[in-house]
């Protein structure tokens, strides 16, 4: 699929959609699709879905935020597209913002969660950390926690971080990162919700790293990863209004701003 202009509705109305897990405390789920053009998957992704209100949520925007701010820094990152896609979910029809990627698996490629992988290999009393250097792996690793850091990434759970497998070159290496949706201002949906969201709060988040607390996280990265962190925001952000609110974009750069300043004074 080529990339679209913004106020172009692609018809997706073909896609089964699949529930991936539900959101807690709420009735809502996520739901993804997949199909295949000129041999290569396409993965599909909707923003959180509350089909008794239908709402949809943010989690796509977030994507798209989290992975041109990533693209700045010079991260290994997987490529996120976005568009306003017309879907069937529940035998009824929705016009809405998704985004879509393609299989980063290249020939002879197969991936494993980084949860696994260090389960599998980690020697006696090895924490994560130390397994990473020894694997030469650290620097993705930290590039990980710093930008969950700056978008407050709420669910980087032991599945959200892979290492891909080459058969033929016997060889290692860490996937790019993907699935950041879950960060930014999410779970706030309602316009009410999203203009009283503080930006300064401390929020808990989920991270295999065994720390809920991403002041505490952040402090296993070297400072010299984060220390001339420089951001085009017009870049950022350019684009994004035929697909949200521009409160909820304000919101997204009110808070990036602030994280950005925090992990500066560090």
């Amino acid at each position: 699929m080529e990339a679209m202009s913004n106020n172009t509705v692609k018809d997706l109305t073909k896609l089964s959609w699949t529930k991936t897990r539900e959101s807690s405390g709420t009735a809502g789920s996520y739901l993804k699709s997949f199909s295949y053009q000129n041999g290569k998957k396409v993965y599909y992704k909707l923003s959180y879905f509350d089909p008794q209100n239908d709402l949809f949520g943010y989690e796509s925007i977030n994507e798209i935020i989290a992975n041109r701010l990533m693209e700045q820094l010079g991260y290994n990152c997987l490529k996120y597209y976005i568009v306003n896609g017309k879907i069937i979910v529940n035998s009824k029809e929705y016009i809405t913002p998704l985004v879509y990627s393609y299989d980063f698996k290249g020939p002879n490629d197969s991936k494993i969660t980084f949860e696994n992988f260090y389960e599998l290999n980690k020697k006696e009393n090895e924490t994560i950390i130390d397994f990473a250097k020894r694997n030469n792996f650290e620097n993705e690793l930290y590039h990980m926690i710093v930008i969950d850091y700056l978008i407050v990434n709420r669910d980087r759970h032991g599945a959200n971080l892979e290492v891909i497998y080459n058969s033929k070159t016997k060889q290692y290496r860490i996937a790019p990162l993907f699935d950041q949706g879950l960060s930014f201002v999410s779970p706030a949906y309602l316009e009410s919700d999203v203009k009283a969201f503080n930006v300064l709060e401390n929020r808990k988040v989920n991270s295999f790293l065994g720390q809920n607390d991403l002041d505490e996280l952040i402090k296993l990265v070297p400072k010299s990863v984060y220390s001339s962190i420089q951001i085009d925001f017009d870049a950022i952000f350019n684009g994004l209004e035929a697909f949200t609110p521009k409160y909820y974009l304000d919101k997204c750069k009110e808070l990036l701003i602030y994280r950005i300043k925090k992990i500066e004074s560090i």
